[in-house]
């Protein structure tokens, strides 16, 4: 099966060893340069836990309760209970 190439690899000895160093040192510095990415993600990552920790804190110190999220089975307030009575005026059939 013919390579194609985009140019012709190099036919000295030493540019090829050359394009083998050049081409160990981009991917050294990829990698380095993930690698500083990753730890600058990771770092904001960890102060925002932390601030929020310190935020849960320092609300809970204060005495803010947080509201459960949803419909609790046991009304705690019977002076919201709106009572009605209604009438079925029609009904839709399928």
């Amino acid at each position: 099966m013919p390579r194609y190439y985009i140019s012709a690899p190099p036919a000295n000895p030493l540019s090829r060893i050359l394009a083998a160093v050049f081409a160990v040192l981009l991917i050294a510095g990829a990698v380095v340069f993930g690698v500083f990415v990753f730890a600058v993600i990771a770092a904001l990552g960890v102060v925002s836990w932390i601030v929020l920790s310190i935020r849960r804190w320092w609300l809970r110190r204060k005495g803010v309760e947080q509201q459960p999220s949803g419909p609790t089975n046991q009304p705690s307030d019977r002076s919201n209970v709106i009572d009605a009575e209604y009438t079925v005026i029609s009904r839709r059939r399928d």
